[in-house]
Order: C-alpha cells, then structure tokens, then sequence
C-alpha cells in the first residue's frame, strides 16, 4: 500500500509534506543553496535534541539532505505546534520570550562572537503555538540561518509582525500608529537579552524596504512610514 502524503500548511517557499509520520521538506532552489539548508537543517536537529525548544529532529542525521527525483530534500520525524498569523499581542509577546530563549541557549552551547547565531526566519509560519494558548513553544525551517548582530534577528521578525498587523480602513493614522506601535513594543519588552532599540528600527526598516511580502505588500508602506516615525520619536 502506497504511503498517504499530506501537504502541510505553510511551506510558502518550499513544499512540506507529512508522509508515512514523517516531515518531507522539498527545498526551492535546493541544489543553490545546498551548504546553508545543510547547516540549517544541522542546527535545527541541535535545537530540538539538546534544548526545550520544540523543532524538527532527522530521521537520519548522517543524511541532513539528499537528493530525490532531481530535488533536494530532507526528511525529519514529525513535531506538534500549532502555525497561526496574524499574532495577538500576548501571541508577540511570547515569541519573544522564545526568540531571546533561543538566542541564549545557542549562542551560549556554541559560543559564537562577537556575532549571534540567527535564524533570520523567526517569523510568520515557522513559530509553534501550543494547542488552545497563546505560547510559542518551537520554530521550524532553518534554512536562513546565519551569523550576524541580534538587531538583525529582531528587526526581521518585527518587519513581519508590522506587515501582519490587522488595520481598518476607517482607523485613522494615528489609531494605526498605535496599534503598530503596541505591537512593537510587545515584542521588543519581552525579548530579554541586551539589544540597542535603534539599530533594531533600522534594520525593520531596511528589510521592510527590500523584503517581498507577497500578498502583504500592500502593508509595506504604512510599516516604513511607522518605523520612520519610530526612530524619529526615540530618545539617544
């Protein structure tokens, strides 16, 4: 009998299968990106055996990809979580506390410096909820991780919950400015570990400026002139 595949949700660049209690990630572009999905798959094999951060452990760890009718894939043992988006407030705030965990855990096991290691992904699609509450226990899909200021880190993460953020049409600017500025706080105040407030916005900025959103694109706008108006706000 031939093994039921399932597509899983989320996967919006590459294509994720649950097959046979398995996880199959087909990777876009895979044989491009070969080293660093090999090293993001590695860390993330890390993440889930040495850590309790939820993530996605290798079936075999010898073979973090492999090639299969002309594509490179990798196979990893299934992991619980619930993916949902937009974020709530005490959603962001949770994330947070996850990402700055995950800062610490692995910069601290691998000893990284003066860079972080980050997974430039902690966003939208790849962060676990926890069945029925507003807990982000795991992050999946380290295909992008790097080295790099936590700036960074923040700074894409926050591009995209900006992007996310549920506004009207009848809301007025300053409604909106708000709203995104709650948001940004939420996130920012939970974090945990030392990161310079500024360079964050920069980065949000700049990413939000050269990041496709998809379908979301049409949010980008008011997110810069938000982040512009941030920085401009901040007390040096």
């Amino acid at each position: 009998m031939a093994d039921k595949i399932v597509r899983l949700f989320g996967g919006h660049r590459n294509k994720v299968y649950k097959t046979n209690g398995f996880v199959k990630v087909v990777w876009k572009d895979g044989f491009k990106r070969r080293k660093q999905i090999r090293e993001g798959v590695l860390l993330e094999n890390f993440v889930a055996s040495h850590t309790d951060i939820k993530a996605r452990i290798l079936v075999d760890k010898s073979k973090p990809t492999e090639e299969e009718n002309g594509e490179l894939v990798t196979y990893f043992h299934y992991v619980d979580g619930e993916i949902r988006y937009p974020w709530n407030l005490e959603e962001i705030a949770s994330v947070a506390r996850l990402l700055g965990k995950f800062h610490q855990a692995i910069n601290s096991s691998l000893l990284f410096t003066p860079y972080s290691i980050l997974h430039l992904d902690f966003a939208r699609g790849n962060v676990l909820f926890q069945s029925g509450s507003s807990s982000a226990i795991g992050v999946i899909d380290f295909e992008t991780t790097a080295k790099g200021p936590v700036e960074q880190e923040l700074g894409r993460s926050l591009s995209f919950i900006l992007v996310d953020t549920p506004c009207e049409v009848y809301e007025t600017s300053q409604e909106k400015f708000r709203k995104l500025e709650q948001r940004t706080m939420s996130f920012l105040t939970n974090y945990g570990l030392p990161y310079r407030k500024e360079n964050v916005i920069k980065w949000t900025k700049k990413l939000l400026a050269g990041d496709d959103f998809g379908s979301l694109n049409s949010f980008r706008d008011s997110a810069i002139q938000f982040a512009i108006q941030f920085i401009n706000s901040l007390t040096y």
